[in-house]
């Protein structure tokens, strides 16, 4: 019998396009790799964090991430995904790229998730709704969010905002975190009739029991996204 080599990853389902951050990344977090049931790779964009994504996106950023999967692919890994939400804006080049499930942002479950609700509402928990917009969501094929979204950012949270949009520190008081998501699911819910819930931030999977309790609703992150994608690929 000859098993194939010639790749520099073996029997490897997933590879993540990963911003170049040290925060704690507890389980239930795709940079904490016993989320998983299957093997994955890391490949950290250097010098990319999360201000450089938000305040500076441009050509640039989208040929780095195209290269870096082309790279991944190249390397053997079965599906590529993204560490941040708003790699959004770039899923369509980067999937066009390569031959293989690109899933870069829980934003492309939208449009599915609308077909499994009806006519119901979706609640976005974003890391900064300000931040998020038209392109992101443009990127992922959703083109209804005006009469179909309503979106909660946790910017203004003091734990979320110091650790994870600001760097200031690496470790999470998980008590004052679950604290601030509860209360922005709260807000989120108490605004609209809606039927599920999409954490596009990442930072948030880990979490998503918090927001299913206290929504009562369907949540979808990130992680079920690459399941499934892993999934389809026999991963």
């Amino acid at each position: 019998m000859m098993i194939n080599g010639g790749n520099r990853h073996t029997e490897t389902p997933l590879g993540v396009l990963c911003l170049d951050t040290r925060f704690a990344k507890p389980r239930g977090h795709l940079r904490n790799p016993r989320t998983f049931d299957y093997p994955v790779v890391y490949d950290v964009l250097e010098g990319v964090d999360i201000p450089r994504l938000l305040q500076a996106p441009g050509d640039d950023l989208c040929q780095l991430l195209i290269d870096r999967a082309r790279r991944l692919e190249a390397d053997g890994v079965k599906v590529v995904a993204g560490s941040c939400g708003f790699m959004a804006r770039y899923q369509r080049e980067v999937a066009q790229a390569v031959s293989i499930p690109v899933v870069l942002s829980s934003l492309t479950l939208l449009p599915w998730v609308s077909v499994l609700i009806g006519e119901g509402g979706i609640g976005v928990l974003t890391a900064d709704d300000h931040a998020l917009g038209h392109p992101h969501l443009e990127g992922v094929g959703w083109h209804r969010p005006a009469t179909r979204t309503r979106i909660k950012g946790l910017q203004h949270g003091r734990e979320f905002s110091e650790v994870i949009l600001r760097g200031e520190r690496d470790a999470i008081d998980v008590e004052a975190m679950t604290a601030e998501i509860r209360q922005a699911t709260l807000e989120l819910v108490e605004e609209r009739d809606l039927a599920a819930v999409v954490l596009e931030c990442t930072d948030l999977s880990a979490f998503a029991p918090v927001v299913r309790e206290a929504s009562g609703l369907p949540v979808f992150d990130i992680v079920q996204a690459i399941d499934l994608a892993v999934a389809a690929q026999g991963g």
